[in-house]
């Protein structure tokens, strides 16, 4: 039942928190500010995940990117 909450709560988490955190990194956010103003209640980790997943959606240049 835990594995299944688990991959409930993924699931969650990336459909409801995917469009913000690409909306928000296009509008030139670092990785830092999102968790620190808590825009969206994701872990260091899983920021990072969709940032990578998503490349072809972000529109600014990861090179200069805050990582």
């Amino acid at each position: 039942m835990n594995e299944f909450r688990e991959a409930l709560s993924d699931f969650v988490n990336n459909f409801a928190y995917t469009g913000a955190i690409i909306h928000l990194v296009n509008r030139g956010y670092s990785i830092d500010r999102i968790i620190r103003e808590e825009k969206v209640p994701c872990s260091r980790e899983h920021i990072v995940k969709v940032i990578e997943k998503n490349k072809d959606k972000i529109t600014i240049s990861l090179e200069d990117f805050e990582w």
